[in-house]
């Protein structure tokens, strides 16, 4: 039998998930879900969970295709309050993330459950659901797909439930190609194309250079995401008809065909399991072996379920979902066309039972059973289209399809006596061709599943479960034909199969009752006769006396197991198949519905303790091993032990102890004689291979889904082994074979330089034509696998076939995660070596079965595997062929990520998922515009996707259509709203263009800081009246919270011995190159050794092992150059990352965004450090990086040689600063080495940099191995990071350490919070000592001990060591691009001034006060805005002057200022566009005072400003905040250094909000406008002495003085360096 998917599809809520299991129960929504789809990605449900599980369940075999109007009826209504909640909080505990130079993408699998997941994944990952419909009080249910519009699109003309088909067979053969499965032609059992020019992303791709790609990239702009591995299937229970199986019920479990005919040689004379060939003593089992099952907590009483009707007697008309011929795979399981025994029956006339005689007639007997049972085949033909009109007409009317028996007795074998007739040979013919018996009337409809080469077995095989013979040569609505007796031709249509069934019935009655209820044959199929004419009593009645004839009447029990089920007596049903298992573990129709029985309880636990038992009962000895087998492969050597945890023991045993004795053989038959006997390791046939495979399979998922990750990788390579006959000693001597046949000359692999500790080998970068060759390589006889090899043809093959693949896939995504997260490495025993074994596994899954979602995991992994220097040059095939890509090399990882996400397009061209990640690659790659194109198609094939969505949003928000990604975001959110990156990316985009609707606010530090909120009307609160903040900018930093509080978990666990001991040794070559004191290494081992099990400790590991490069660094110099030792190379190595620490994630919201999001001082500075960890981690990964420390520069002679690393050395703010500085060193101090990473622009300030710098190197197209290399070759003494974590930085050039000493200043207005950064540059004023962390030294690795001891510590930033300039840290090169003697005097430039005002303005006022502001619009917030319109109002003759930076923020705020202030304070806010830099620069002197924004600064707007003499209001509102500090430390350089100046400063830079209102309206009521006689305009009043003393400082401050900044910063050199030389650490003060 086939265990199906339940009827009903659950909600999450209502499947494994009961308290006191490892799945908790899902929490109900807060709100529902988007209208049109379950919700894809996980949240936190308000209820406190128990028992919670790190990992999601595993990907159940859900019936949803996640499309359209399917999921709309899923999710309408409060019905979303059934699910998706629990521990699914957090989409980033189940991704892997990677870096790139676009943002921060999941580049792995994010183990969320399938029906999270946007789109339905490749036909062996779906199960098409069966037409369900509901009412009830919580809205309409429905899970029909042909409701599904999508469907009504797909071409082909192929009927739905053809497509049902395709999906249980893992794919159909159509005869004529043409059968399409979301909406693209896939031929399965054959080879897919490799390509389709219909369907080719090449074309959407540019081949002129394009951004360079650079893996290792940082965080720049909102978060971009890619949807994860697609997960593994649900369970298979057993080979065929389905690939899921019944592990996932709604409680009563469905299908179940009792056996109507018992199975030769299964009666019982003794309690001794009789194993051929003396193995019994081997696999006997116990009664201690089988843990008993807890007591069931529903009393005998189906629960009732959310928004399901109750049952209902008018619901008369059952349900059949499935027949399994398949299963019938014994030699005699052959049923007979029912012309071979017409003979035996006069054909106009139905047998009676007339006389006594006949009740002892034995042909009799077998011409009535025969009779007898090709009228239940009638009548399981006639309930399936009764069913089916049934259901179509309650779903017309709105009403729930429901049927009181879900489960049927299957067509039952034929009567021994007509087995082996020689009329059975031909009865299937080829699908493709020849005869199909039931399209003849009068033809029975059971067929065999023994032939080969045939379809045809498939014939009762339905849309899961509902009987329906396949059609050919006819179309889909056509009538099913019914068996036609041989014997009531005559009478065909008088009388309908429910009269024959209940005529054959009382045929049945009569001689059973004349034989005195002894003829346990008739009374078996009138119980099946009985159990489908809903006649459960009558069925009940005589299953039992069955038993009671004989008790081991295995079959009997069971089906009196169905019908206890179909009366809600659960526990009794519960009891009958457990006894059944127990008496012949081979049983497994009673084994897999017991399973499903105690699934649909919730009782995984208990299922997988059933699995287990039939597993030791049938298990036969490894002669290979020694070892207890069980022990080695099982989920808990010890599950045994779990018995004593379940409290309520089976206390109803009939038997008491023997029925737990294992159950002997089959009599008749000795199995080991057949071939392949004992092949899958199991005392089973060959032909029940599948069968096994798909019990282990499922206990993997199961094992899975309670969270232990161990059992479920031992349990999916176990499966993995069964296929393939044992022939291999585990998964890693079966990776082994698939590396070691791939890697012959004749597969030409492609093999990158990748190497790594935790890589045995380089991996195998296989094109996708090359993989596919993969199965048959590795296993003789054209890649069939040794372990099926006696599995019928057709559908069950194809089943286990296709349960083999989704267990390699499964296994390797378990695999992929395990790298990925290093809590769920260290509990997987045997894990493989690296990234090519997983790959090796997919390689053979996809060849198995071919299908998208395998070849977009192997893209995504693939898409991960950086370009070695050395890589060999990729030998095309021509099917894999692809245009070659900037900044791509043929044959590399990213290449064939891309060549595998096209050929997967071609399986399936509405694959939302390789979409989705295909435009992640393209963006990484600098395609940006065909990335979007990629976005498209994925929201096209799912409207609701929301990480498509996201990822739509990020990359239109970076062509400057903000307005285009408001809208993509709002659309994630409401697909679903508690998704980290959509929330973020929405809170930023919307506080771009100050729309601050909904905005709320956070209490902080006493609500002094993000004082006012925003509701949703719009309208300003007072904080102080909340006390607990609220709105979008609250969940913003609520996300950050949660993320950084689990980031503290990363790597945990990591230092347990021997890697303790082995980390110690490597931290002690490199720090001291031999041996520690004894003191120093108890010390540090001792340290260690507590950190292990902590939080932080993968940080903590991470900082030292960089610490001890910049050790072993620095011992290298002073052995070469001081101590004149030329000592090997290898005596300094660089200590390597333990190979359980994967690349951690960072949080959603990036240092960058921290500028303007209200955060405390501890959070703002654990982003840093977390995005700094993931650049350091991701970079000590490289393969390049392997090996030792990289060489030090000789010393000085004479100057030092100072490396500058930016993105920015074109028409940006940085260049417009620093264009000057690079040649204004002094020769004989530093000399400038400018390497830039992006291409020219042709721009002026490009040119004089390319013009002005002794050493300039454009780097644009250099991978980051080369750029390293480049620098130490040109010997860099200092390394200058001019970006940060702004757009464009190579900061993983950085993390590589090539450089004694490494600073940051000019990009970044905050920490890196990196061991990779030593110094920043800054002032007092910017930096106040208070805010930086306790220990200073920063140079040992005693000193790193230290440093971690204020890990937790709240109220310090700065890790780095500073350089606190005497001035001004600021550098502004206007002096230098404004010559002095073309400054115009005063009277002039007040002349130029009101001229340029009256251009400006014309209609304003003479006596108008200008208030400007000219920042990019996202650094506003409501407290700012809020202060300007109260100033506004209190200067009635001021106008506020703002850019449209960007449009869409005017329409924003002019309606906030009319809502908040009215329309008198709204029409004096005035709007001009963003001009060019230099009329930028020209105009802003038109402003009377220029008011900053508090929360984050003007910078160089700043230095624009007071260039033009023009006074600027600033308030450093945060002391821990760089951003909100720096206008006030460039306002100081730019005034005197006089009292006039100590003056000026005082009355411009404000302690508070309130001081900075009062200040600004001070300034401006004072301030008023003379005209003189010319006309024009003088300003009287303390802004105007204020700006004449701007005006006469220009020349002479330290802020426009160029040389003087780049003296001191040559004098900051000179110290650090000595200062490094000499070990010496701390902060510098010049």
């Amino acid at each position: 039998m086939i265990p199906q998917i339940a009827h009903h599809p659950r909600h999450l809520s209502q499947q494994f998930g009961s308290p006191g299991f490892a799945t908790p129960p899902f929490e109900p929504l807060p709100t529902p879900r988007r209208a049109d789809r379950l919700a894809p990605l996980p949240f936190r449900g308000s209820r406190n969970l128990t028992n919670s599980t790190p990992l999601a369940p595993p990907q159940r075999a859900y019936p949803v295709e996640n499309y359209g109007a399917l999921r709309h009826s899923l999710v309408r209504g409060s019905a979303a309050g059934q699910g998706l909640g629990g521990q699914y909080d957090d989409p980033s505990e189940h991704m892997l993330r990677r870096k790139t130079p676009n943002g921060t993408l999941a580049a792995g699998y994010d183990g969320t459950p399938v029906q999270w997941s946007s789109k339905a994944p490749a036909l062996k990952h779906v199960v098409l659901p069966m037409s369900v419909t509901a009412t009830g009080q919580n809205g309409r249910y429905s899970t029909s797909a042909e409701d599904d519009p999508r469907n009504q699109r797909r071409s082909g003309g192929t009927s739905w439930h053809q497509l049902q088909q395709v999906t249980q067979m893992g794919g159909y053969n159509a005869p004529d190609g043409g059968m399409r499965m979301n909406g693209d032609p896939v031929n399965w059992p054959q080879l897919p194309p490799i390509s389709d020019p219909s369907q080719n992303v090449w074309d959407h791709i540019r081949t002129h250079p394009a951004a360079t790609y650079y893996p290792n990239n940082d965080n720049q702009i909102p978060t971009v995401l890619q949807p994860a591995y697609l997960p593994s299937p649900g369970p298979t229970a057993s080979n065929g008809g389905g690939f899921y199986g019944p592990y996932w019920p709604d409680g009563k479990f469905v299908p179940y065909r009792p056996a109507a005919i018992r199975e030769q040689g299964h009666h019982h004379s003794s309690n001794t399991y009789d194993f051929p060939r003396g193995l019994e003593t081997h696999v006997k089992t116990s009664v201690e072996q089988l843990p008993p099952l807890r007591q069931s907590p529903f009393n005998g009483q189906v629960p009732p379920r959310p928004g399901h009707a109750p049952l209902s007697s008018s619901d008369t008309v059952p349900r059949y979902l499935e027949d399994r011929y398949l299963n019938l795979s014994h030699s005699h399981s052959n049923f007979p066309n029912t012309t071979i025994y017409a003979s035996f029956f006069d054909a106009s006339r139905t047998p009676t039972a007339q006389s006594t005689i006949r009740s002892g007639n034995p042909r009799f007997k077998e011409k009535t059973l025969s009779w007898a049972h090709s009228i239940y085949v009638d009548l399981l033909a006639f309930l399936h289209q009764s069913k089916k009109e049934n259901r179509q007409s309650r779903q017309s009317h709105g009403f729930r399809t429901y049927s009181k028996n879900g489960i049927y007795p299957k067509p039952p074998r034929q009567p021994a006596s007509y087995i082996g007739s020689p009329q059975w040979g031909g009865f299937d013919a080829d699908e493709s061709g020849g005869t199909n018996p039931r399209s003849r009337v009068g033809s029975s409809t059971v067929i065999s599943d023994r032939t080969t080469g045939s379809d045809n077995l498939a014939g009762w095989q339905g849309a899961h479960g509902q009987l329906e013979p396949r059609h050919h040569g006819r179309s889909s609505n056509q009538e099913i034909p019914h068996y036609v007796s041989q014997f009531q031709a005559a009478q065909t249509h008088a009388s309908s199969p429910l009269n024959k069934a209940k005529e054959a019935l009382d045929m049945l009655t009569s001689l059973c009752d004349q034989s005195g209820w002894c003829w346990i044959d008739g009374m078996l199929l009138g119980g099946c006769l009985a159990y489908g004419l809903e006649e459960y009593q009558k069925a009940l009645d005589w299953y039992s006396k069955i038993v009671a004839l004989d008790p081991k009447h295995v079959e009997a029990i069971s089906n009196l197991a169905a019908t206890l089920l179909c009366l809600n007596r659960r526990e009794e049903a519960e009891h009958h198949w457990l006894q059944s298992v127990k008496l012949r573990p081979s049983y497994f129709e009673a084994v897999e519905h017991l399973i499903g029985l105690l699934c649909g309880d919730h009782r995984g636990n208990e299922a997988v303790n059933i699995i287990e038992f039939v597993e030791r009962s049938l298990r036969l000895p490894r002669s290979d091993d020694s070892q207890d087998y069980f022990s080695e492969t099982s989920s808990n050597a010890d599950r045994e032990s779990c018995a004593s945890s379940e409290t309520v023991a089976l206390d109803y045993e009939a038997d008491g102890d023997r029925i737990f004795r294992s159950p002997r053989s089959r009599e008749s038959e000795d199995y080991s004689a057949q071939a392949g006997f004992g092949s899958s390791g199991f005392s089973v046939p060959a032909s029940e291979n599948g069968r096994i495979l798909a019990l282990v399979h499922a206990k993997g998922n199961m094992l899975y889904a309670l969270a232990d990750v161990d059992g479920a990788s031992k349990a999916f390579e176990d499966a993995v082994l069964i296929s393939t006959g044992r022939s291999f000693h585990g998964i890693k001597d079966l990776i082994r074979r698939i590396i070691d046949v791939l890697s012959l000359d004749g597969i030409n692999p492609l093999r990158s330089d990748f190497r790594s500790q935790s890589t045995r080998s380089t991996p195998l970068l296989l094109p996708p034509d090359k993989a596919l060759q993969t199965a048959n390589l590795v296993f003789a006889k054209n890649g069939d696998l040794p372990g099926l090899r006696h599995v019928p043809e057709g559908i069950a093959k194809r089943a286990a076939i296709s349960t083999t693949s989704n267990s390699l896939l499964s296994l390797a995504k378990i695999f992929q995660d395990a790298m990925s997260n290093s809590s769920s490495r260290q509990r997987i025993s045997r894990m493989p070596t690296g990234v090519g074994d997983i790959l090796a596994l997919y390689y053979l899954s996809l060849s198995l079965q071919p299908s998208p979602s395998t070849a977009n995991n192997v893209g995504i992994l693939l898409a991960g595997i950086q370009q070695a220097p050395g890589h060999r040059h990729h030998v095309h095939s021509e099917s894999s062929a692809q245009p070659a890509i900037p900044g791509v090399v043929p044959g590399s990882g990213v290449a064939l990520a891309l060549a595998y996400y096209n050929y997967g397009l071609n399986l399936d061209s509405r694959h939302a998922h390789i979409y989705t990640n295909l435009g992640s690659l393209l963006k990484d790659i600098g395609q940006l515009a065909a990335a979007i194109t990629m976005y498209e198609k994925a929201v096209s094939c799912d409207s609701s996707f929301d990480i498509a969505l996201a990822n739509l949003a990020n990359a239109v928000k970076d062509q400057g259509r903000t307005s285009d990604a408001i809208e993509y975001y709002r659309r994630a959110v409401a697909s679903s709203p508690d998704f980290a990156e959509a929330v973020c990316g929405l809170a930023n985009a919307l506080n771009s263009v100050c729309d601050w609707a909904g905005r709320g606010g956070v209490i902080l530090d006493g609500s002094k800081q993000d004082r006012w909120h925003v509701d949703e009307t719009g309208m300003i609160t007072d904080a102080r009246s909340n006390g607990i903040g609220g709105g979008w900018m609250k969940r913003v930093v609520d996300i950050v919270a949660k993320q950084l509080k689990d980031g503290a978990t990363w790597g945990r666990g990591t230092l347990q011995s021997p890697v303790l001991h082995n980390f110690l040794h490597q931290l002690e070559v490199a720090d001291s190159g031999g041996l520690w004191s004894p003191e120093k290494r108890t010390n540090i081992q001792v340290t260690l050794a507590g950190w292990a099990g902590q939080r932080w400790e993968g940080a903590r590991i991470v900082r030292i092992i960089e610490r001890a490069v910049k050790r072993a660094m620095h011992r290298w110099y002073h052995d070469k150059h001081v101590k004149r030792r030329d000592l090997p190379s290898s005596l300094y190595p660089r200590p390597l990352l333990p190979s359980s620490l994967t690349v951690p994630s960072a949080p959603t919201v990036l240092p960058f965004h921290t500028f303007t999001c209200p955060l405390s001082a501890k959070d703002i500075r654990m982003i840093s450090q977390r995005n700094a960890l993931r650049i350091s981690c991701s970079t000590l990964r490289a393969p390049w990086m392997q090996g030792t420390v990289f060489s030090p520069p000789p010393p000085p002679a004479p100057h030092l040689n100072i490396g500058y690393v930016s993105s920015d050395f074109n028409n940006h703010p940085l260049a417009h600063l620093m264009q000057s500085v690079f040649g204004l060193h002094d020769p004989s101090r530093a000399k400038a080495f400018c390497y830039a990473t992006t291409a020219s622009d042709n721009s002026v300030h490009r040119q004089q940099i390319e013009r002005e710098a002794p050493v300039f190197r454009d780097a644009s197209s250099w991978s980051a191995d080369r750029l390293v290399q480049q620098i130490v070759e040109d010997g860099i003494h200092i390394l200058v990071n001019l970006n940060g974590y702004t757009r464009g930085a190579r900061n993983e050039i950085f993390a590589a350490r090539p450089a004694p000493i490494q600073m940051s200043f000019m990009g970044f207005a905050g920490t890196l919070g990196a061991e990779w950064c030593d110094y920043i540059l800054a002032d007092e004023t910017a930096i106040p000592p208070d805010t930086l962390r306790p220990w200073r030294r920063n140079l040992d690795l005693e000193d790193q001990l230290l440093d971690q001891q204020s890990h937790e510590e709240e109220d310090w930033i700065y890790s780095e060591n500073v350089i606190f300039c005497r001035d001004t840290f600021f550098c502004c090169d206007h002096a230098q691009s404004e010559p002095r003697e073309n400054q115009l005097s005063w009277d002039d430039e007040q002349s130029r001034r009101w001229k340029m005002r009256k251009e400006l303005f014309p209609s304003l006022s003479d006596d108008a006060i200008i208030l400007g502001n000219f920042n990019q619009l996202y650094k506003i917030e409501p407290t700012t805005f809020r202060t300007w319109l109260r100033i506004l109002d209190k200067v009635p003759k001021a106008i506020l002057w703002l850019l449209r930076f960007p449009d869409l923020g005017e329409s924003n705020l002019k309606r906030t200022a009319q809502e908040w202030a009215g329309e008198s304070v709204a029409s004096r806010i005035w709007f001009t566009d963003v001009a060019p830099k230099h009329q930028h620069i020209s105009r802003a002197r038109v402003c009377d005072l220029f008011l900053d924004t508090p929360e984050c600064n003007a910078h160089t707007t700043a230095a624009d400003v007071l260039w033009s003499s023009t006074p600027l209001l600033t308030l450093p509102r945060y002391k821990y905040k760089m951003c909100s500090r720096m206008a006030a430390s460039i306002l100081k350089g730019a005034l005197p250094k006089s009292e006039e100046g100590r003056q000026a400063a005082a009355e411009l830079i404000a302690k508070d909000d309130d001081e900075y209102e009062e200040f600004a309206i001070r300034l401006a009521n004072e301030f008023s406008y003379k005209t003189n006689p010319s006309g024009r305009g003088e300003g009287v009043g303390r802004l105007g002495e204020l700006r004449k003393i701007l005006f006469n400082s220009r020349w002479t401050c330290a802020l426009f003085d160029t040389k003087r900044w780049v003296s001191d910063l040559e004098a900051a050199y000179g110290e650090a360096w000595r200062r490094w030389v000499a070990n010496e650490g701390g902060d510098i003060y010049l």
